[in-house]
C-alpha cells in the first residue's frame, strides 16, 4: 500500500474510494457492502496506513480461528484481556511511582489493554472494543499535555511524564499508536482531532525534541524512541515525523532507525549489549521494519544490511540455553527465555518476512502467536507443521559493527544424553555499553539444562518495589560487573579497565583463530592486551569429544599471560553445586573475612585455603545427578582459595554462591592450564554412584614462547592428549613445525592435536 502525504493539511488522497465509488459499488471509507450469495455482509475497512494488521487478513483470522488453534488461542487471550478491561472500567492516574508501584504498573496496563481491544475490534468489529480505547485515549488527553516530569527519575536516564524513565513512554507509544491505528476507523473526527492533538502529538514531542538526546542516542532506547515515533508519523500520515525517525533529528542519517540497524548490529546479527538486550530491542527493531514495509515498501527494509533483521532474530535465538533463557551474560536477568512476548513479534515478523521454517519450533514452543498479517501467517504455516527441537548449533558470532571487535564463541556438542549438549561459551566481545560487563576472556558452561560454571548475570530485582524500586542494585556495580565475577583472570585484585566503560569502549579483544565445524573438536582462541597495562592474555579454549571413550566432551582451557612487571593472577571459577572432593588439603577459616576491600573481592567470603607439593590440583563438585572436575597445572607456591558470595550485602542483594580459585602471585608470565570434564553420576533414588572421581592424571607445559604453546594431559593414566596452538597465526593454511622433546610436530593450521 503506498500513501501519498499533501503538504498542507497532511490529507490522504481517497483515490482507492473514488474508484471504487465510479464503478458503482457503494463505500464509505468505513464500511464495504457486499453481495455474497445473496446476503449482505458488512465488515470494516481500515483507514489510513497500517501498521501490522491488514483488513483482508483480519477478514481471514475470523474466519480461521475456529478451526486453527493457535489463531484461537491467540485472539481469545487479547479478546478475554479485552473484555476483562471493559468489565472493570478506565482509570489513567497522575503519575507518582516508580517502577513496580502502583501508577507506573497501571499505564503499562493501560497501554496492554488498549492493543489487546484494537485486536478484539478488528476481529469482531464490535463498537464497544473501539469505544473502549477512544475513551482512554480521550482520558490520556485531558492530562498528557499539562503533565510535569515525573517526580522520580532513573540515575543516567531522563525521566518520562507518565513513568520514571524516558523509554517507558517510548514503549507506551508503541503500544497505544497501535491500539489507535487498529480502532481509528470507528473514531469520529472530532475525537481524532482531539487524540491525534493533546495525545499523540504531544507524546511524539516529548519522546523526540524534548527528549532528543534520548531519541538520537545509538542504544535500546532510542530503538523504541525512535519506532513509537515513525509509527506514529505513519499513522498520522507526517512525513516529517516518519523522516526525523528513519535519518533522526536532523535528517541528516548521522542517527535514527537506519543508523541504529549500522551500529548496534554485527554483520552475523549480534546486539552489541547482548542477548538479553537484543530480546527487548528486537520487538521495536521488527515492529517498525513492519510498518516501514508495509508504507514505503520501496526502502526495502528487509533486505538492508544483507537481511540484519532477519539474521539478529536468529542469533539471538541461539544464545540461548537448553531451558530457553538467554545467556544471562552482560546486565542479564536468568528468568528471561524466548517465550517472551518481544520475540513472538520478532520471529513471526521474521518469519513472514524471510521463510525460515527453522524459526517454526520455536514459535510453536510459544503456543501462540501475533494477531497481525505477519501472524496469520506463521499460524497458516504451523498447520501442518510437526514439532520438533530448535537446533541449537556451535557458532562464532562476531562482534562490532564491521564484525572486527572480538565476539562469542558458542561451543556445543552432545553429552551423550538425549537431546542434550555440553556448552561452552566463550565471551571476547566488546564492552556492550553501558550494560556490559568487565568480563573480557571469561566462560561460561552449560551441561544439558543445568549450569555449571555461571555468569551471575545483573544485581537487580525487576519491578520489584522493595528492592530499590526495582533498578539496579548497588551490587550490581560492585559485584556483577566486575572482573572477579567472570571466570576470567584478575590482575593484582582490580577489575579491566579499573572499571572505566569509556577506557573498555575503545578498545577490543582480538580473535586469533577458530574452528567449530569438526564435530569432535572444537577450538577458538582470542587476545586480550587492553584491559590492565602492560599486561597480555591469551585464552584457547578446546572442546573436545573422544569417540573412543565412553565419556562425555571436555574442555581444555589454556590461559597464557606476558608481563614485564610482577603480578598477583587470580583465576576464579563460579562453580555450581556441592564440593565432593580435593586432592589437596585445605584449611577452613573459623572466623569469615572478605577477599578484599573492593573491585567485587568484598563481597567474597573466604571459607578456605589449600596447598599442594603435587603440580595438579583437582576440585570435584556434584551437581544434580552430575559430577564435575576442575584439574589444574600448579607449582608449589600456588594457593587454592574457596570463598561464598555475600559479605558486605547489608540487603541481602546477592546469591550466596561458591567459588573457588587458582591465585598465583608474583610472577610475571604464567600459563594456567585447566581441565573441566563432567563425569560420573549419581542416582539417589537408586542410592548408585558412577565414575565420581576426576580422570586426569598429568597436566604439563611441554614449550611456551611467542610463537606456540604446547601442553599435554593424561586422562585415565593411560591416555595421551598433545595440545600445540600457534599462538600468533590466524592463517588456517599455514603449515608449522616445532620440535618438543626431541618429536617433531608438523601440521597445517592453527592447532594439532595429537591423541596416543
Amino acid at each position: 500500500m503506498t500513501h501519498i502525504f499533501l503538504n498542507a493539511k497532511n490529507v490522504r488522497l481517497g483515490t482507492f474510494c473514488l474508484v471504487l465509488l465510479l464503478s458503482m459499488t457503494f463505500i464509505s471509507c468505513n464500511k464495504k457492502e457486499i453481495k455474497e450469495t445473496g446476503e449482505t455482509v458488512t465488515t470494516d475497512v481500515q483507514e489510513g496506513p497500517v501498521l501490522s494488521l491488514y483488513p483482508k487478513d483480519a477478514t481471514e483470522i475470523k474466519k480461521l480461528k475456529d478451526s486453527n488453534d493457535v489463531l484461537k488461542i491467540s485472539f481469545d487471550e487479547h479478546q478475554k484481556k479485552a473484555d476483562k478491561a471493559i468489565t472493570n472500567g478506565i482509570e489513567v492516574p497522575v503519575p507518582k511511582d516508580p517502577g513496580g508501584g502502583y501508577t507506573h504498573e497501571k499505564h503499562k496496563q493501560n497501554y496492554g489493554e488498549m492493543y489487546a481491544a484494537g485486536i478484539a475490534y478488528q476481529i469482531t468489529n464490535d463498537k464497544k472494543y473501539a469505544t473502549f480505547v477512544t475513551d482512554m485515549l480521550l482520558e490520556y488527553a485531558k492530562m498528557y499535555p499539562t503533565l510535569p516530569l515525573h517526580p522520580f527519575s532513573k540515575e543516567n536516564h531522563p525521566a518520562g511524564k507518565l513513568f520514571w524513565q524516558g523509554l517507558n513512554e517510548s514503549v507506551w507509544l508503541v503500544n497505544s499508536i497501535q491500539a489507535y491505528n487498529l480502532v481509528s476507523s470507528a473514531i469520529s473526527e472530532e475525537n481524532k482531532k482531539i487524540i491525534e492533538t493533546d495525545v499523540f502529538r504531544k507524546v511524539v514531542e516529548f519522546v523526540s525534541v524534548d527528549s532528543k538526546e534520548t531519541f538520537n542516542r545509538i542504544h535500546n532506547h532510542g530503538t523504541w524512541a525512535v519506532a513509537g515515533v515513525g509509527m506514529t508519523g505513519y499513522v498520522l500520515e507526517d512525513q516529517d515525523m516518519v523522516d526525523r525517525a528513519l535519518y533522526g533529528s536532523n535528517k541528516d542519517k548521522k542517527t535514527g532507525f537506519l543508523k541504529q540497524i549500522n551500529e548496534l548490529f554485527s554483520p552475523d546479527g549480534y546486539y552489541s549489549e547482548g542477548p538479553y538486550y537484543q530480546r527487548y530491542a528486537m520487538m521495536p527493531f521488527m515492529l517498525f521494519a513492519q510498518a516501514i514495509e508495509n508504507n514505503q515498501p520501496d526502502l526495502k527494509i528487509f533486505e538492508y544490511r544483507n537481511q540484519l533483521l532477519g539474521k539478529a532474530v536468529t542469533t539471538v535465538l541461539q544464545l540461548t540455553d537448553e531451558n530457553g533463557a538467554f545467556l544471562p551474560f552482560n546486565d542479564a536477568l536468568k528468568e528471561k527465555n524466548y517465550l517472551t512476548g518481544e520475540l513472538i513479534f520478532a520471529s513471526n515478523i521474521a518469519y513472514a518476512y524471510y521463510k525460515d521454517e527453522a524459526l517454526l519450533p520455536v514459535i510453536l514452543k510459544h503456543g501462540k502467536v501475533s494477531i497481525s498479517s505477519a501472524g496469520l501467517k506463521v499460524a497458516q504455516a504451523l498447520d501442518n507443521f510437526e514439532l520438533t527441537a530448535y537446533v541449537k548449533k556451535p557458532m562464532l558470532i562476531l562482534d562490532g559493527k564491521d564484525g572486527k571487535a572480538g565476539g562469542l564463541a558458542l561451543m556445543r556438542m552432545s553429552n551423550g544424553k538425549q537431546d542434550e549438549q555440553l556448552t561452552s561459551i566463550f565471551k571476547f566481545a566488546s564492552q556492550g555499553m553501558g550494560h556490559g560487563h568487565f568480563d573480557r576472556l571469561s566462560i561460561f558452561m552449560y551441561d544439558g539444562k543445568q549450569e555449571i560454571l555461571q555468569d551471575y548475570g545483573a544485581a537487580r530485582f525487576l519491578n520489584v518495589e522493595s528492592k530499590q524500586g526495582g533498578r539496579y542494585l548497588p551490587e550490581n556495580k560492585t559485584w556483577a560487573k566486575q572482573t572477579i565475577a567472570h571466570n576470567t583472570v584478575t590482575v593484582d585484585q582490580k577489575s579491566q579497565f579499573g572499571g572505566n566503560v569509556k577506557k573498555s569502549s575503545a578498545v577490543n579483544p582480538k580473535l586469533i583463530f577458530s574452528n567449530l565445524e569438526d564435530p569432535n573438536l572444537q577450538i577458538v582462541s582470542a587476545v586480550e592486551e587492553n584491559g590492565y597495562e602492560g599486561v597480555k592474555m591469551q585464552r584457547t579454549i578446546t572442546m573436545i569429544k573422544d569417540e573412543k571413550l565412553e565419556r562425555p566432551p571436555f574442555l581444555i582451557d589454556v590461559y597464557t599471560i606476558n608481563s614485564e612487571n610482577v603480578h598477583q593472577y587470580d583465576l576464579n571459577f563460579m562453580y555450581q553445586g556441592q564440593v565432593m572432593e580435593t586432592n589437596f588439603d585445605y584449611k577452613k577459616e573459623t572466623t569469615l573475612s572478605p577477599l578484599g576491600k573492593e573491585n567485587g573481592y568484598q563481597h567474597l567470603w573466604k571459607q578456605a585455603e589449600g596447598r599442594s607439593e603435587k603440580n595438579l590440583a583437582t576440585l570435584t563438585w556434584l551437581n544434580k545427578n552430575s559430577f564435575y572436575s576442575i584439574s589444574s597445572l600448579i607449582d608449589a607456591d600456588s594457593r587454592m582459595i574457596f570463598s561464598r558470595l555475600g559479605a558486605n550485602d547489608p540487603d541481602f542483594n546477592l546469591r550466596n554462591e561458591p567459588s573457588y580459585m587458582i591465585r598465583e602471585k608474583g610472577k610475571k608470565n604464567h600459563i594456567f592450564v585447566n581441565v573441566i570434564e563432567p563425569h560420573g553420576n549419581f542416582d539417589p533414588k537408586l542410592e548408585s554412584v558412577q565414575n565420581p572421581h576426576s580422570s586426569v592424571s598429568e597436566i604439563k607445559v611441554l614449550l611456551s614462547n611467542k610463537e606456540y604453546t604446547a601442553i599435554s594431559i593424561i586422562l585415565d593414566a593411560k591416555k595421551t592428549y598433545t595440545l600445540v596452538i600457534a599462538n600468533n597465526s590466524s592463517e588456517s593454511n599455514k603449515q608449522h613445525s616445532v620440535t618438543i622433546d626431541e618429536q617433531e610436530y608438523e601440521w597445517t593450521g592453527n592447532y594439532n592435536l595429537k591423541i596416543n
